[in-house]
């Protein structure tokens, strides 16, 4: 054991890929989260924070429901709690004071404990790792997600004017998780003040049994309603899910008459890379290179690594927690984006998720419009990463399959291209590029200027290089 490091062993250095891999694969794990765990060390946390353990800990399949219903439980609780049982001060710096307790205070006292080039070195090599395979590449589609919904719930676009169709069309269970998650919340503390007012925002007269056979007809005409209604105010996901859960939140809000507000969140399995200091980092210290601090930052240590082992987004709270269940799956491109052209790329156990192409975004209706997309809807598609990432899908002969086209140029130098000129029904002439890839026997395609006739000399163009310079620096 030891109380200081100032230089890392050989062993130590080439243990780094295997442990960085090690807390990749924890980030990104899915199933069931380990409840017991998260209930045995996350009282730890708050009570390193100096905080008391709130008595209401509610569990939510998704961070959907956990983002809307935290933000909704901690508003009501300031209502009809303000100046008791709720302190406004504390209440909003709660999820700091956990974090600071744990996270900073365990990364602080590392940082006095280990020279700057062996933290940065290994901050580099395990944080870095980490944070860029899990909250770079998953983490941050979900969090803008959620913070949409959430900010879509506090503008209140998707209120009166959706109305009853979308509580017609759309999932009742999402509309009663987020009903249910706010009544353990704040029960107890003001349920006797605020639980006709929930019920009757949530239900009410809108909450009318429709069969599937019904929603199935009415949910075209109700996507055309909400995206008429909600404008630009709010992104529109098309996604009923999202829709159901921000309108329910609103609709709670509105008739307690509270403001909501972005609710603090950590963020559990996808926080271990971090951003500076982070789980993967501080515990290769601790695991490998067997470094010991005081008996006080061991046990923090210890928390905040139990607690982000066993679970995905938390919800801290004076009054409650919020907790979400780790996702269903997470399927990724082989440059660890999120990847899928058949489902949703993540997806939680209550269904909501988010459709991902290379890591590019899509609504769940330009996702399967996407699917049927020809070369010229593609070619034509407004959002022009959403237009490269669908390009990159297709395969050359299928791009080409339904257009006219003209073999112009080919070589097989260099790899081998062709310059190909295509017809496009109401688009109109362009000049492409058909090669592989260096790495891979796929196809790409490239466009090309439009005055371009030999294919290699147009390869050397768009390099910006001759062709006696281009066929030097592929040989080295």
């Amino acid at each position: 054991m030891s109380t200081r490091i100032d230089k890392l062993t050989k062993a130590q250095e080439a243990a780094m890929p295997a442990y960085a891999q090690k807390w990749i694969d924890i980030g990104l794990k899915t199933g069931d989260a380990d409840w017991e765990t998260f209930d045995k060390y996350m009282p730890v946390c708050y009570e390193k924070a100096g905080l008391k353990y709130p008595k209401n800990v509610v569990h939510v399949q998704s961070p959907l429901v956990g983002g809307l219903a935290a933000s909704v439980s901690d508003a009501i609780l300031k209502k009809y709690c303000k100046g008791g049982a709720v302190d406004d001060a504390v209440d909003d710096a709660v999820g700091d004071a956990v974090r600071d307790a744990v996270d900073d205070a365990v990364g602080g006292a590392v940082d006095d404990a280990v020279d700057d080039a062996v933290r940065d070195a290994v901050g580099g090599a395990v944080g870095g790792a980490v944070r860029g395979a899990v909250r770079g590449a998953v983490s941050g589609a979900v969090d803008d997600a959620v913070r949409d919904a959430v900010r879509g719930a506090v503008r209140g676009a998707v209120g009166g004017a959706v109305g009853v169709a979308v509580d017609v069309a759309v999932h009742d269970a999402v509309r009663g998780a987020v009903r249910g998650a706010v009544g353990v919340a704040v029960d107890g503390a003001v349920r006797g003040a605020v639980d006709d007012a929930v019920g009757v925002a949530v239900d009410g007269a809108v909450d009318v049994a429709v069969d599937d056979a019904v929603r199935g007809a009415v949910d075209d005409a109700v996507d055309d309603a909400v995206r008429d209604a909600v404008g630009g105010a709010v992104p529109t996901t098309g996604d009923s899910m999202t829709k159901i859960a921000i309108k329910t939140a609103y609709s709670i809000a509105t008739k307690i008459g509270v403001t909501l507000s972005f609710h603090y969140w950590l963020g559990g399995q996808f926080w271990v890379g971090g951003w500076y200091w982070g789980n993967a980092l501080v515990n290769f210290f601790f695991d490998v290179c067997k470094l010991e601090l005081s008996k006080d930052i061991m046990e923090r240590a210890e928390a905040y690594r139990k607690v982000n082992e066993s679970v995905n987004y938390i919800w801290p709270n004076r009054d409650f927690i919020i907790v979400c269940d780790r996702p269903k799956h997470i399927l990724r491109d082989s440059d660890g984006r999120l990847h899928s052209t058949e489902e949703k790329a993540i997806v939680y156990k209550d269904g909501w998720g988010l459709y991902m192409i290379h890591g590019v975004k899509f609504t769940e209706e330009q996702f399967n419009k996407a699917k049927m997309a020809s070369v010229s809807d593609i070619l034509s598609w407004e959002d022009i990463d959403q237009r490269s990432v669908l390009l990159r899908e297709r395969p050359i002969e299928k791009l080409l399959e339904s257009v006219k086209k003209k073999l112009i140029d080919k070589t097989d130098e260099c790899g081998g291209y062709e310059l190909w000129e295509i017809d496009l029904k109401d688009i109109g002439k362009a000049k492409i590029l058909s090669y592989k890839g260096w790495s891979s026997e796929k196809p790409y395609i490239k466009f090309a200027p439009s005055d371009s006739l030999k294919a290699l000399e147009t390869v050397a163009s768009l390099r910006h290089q001759t062709v006696e310079e281009l066929k030097e620096s592929l040989k080295s």
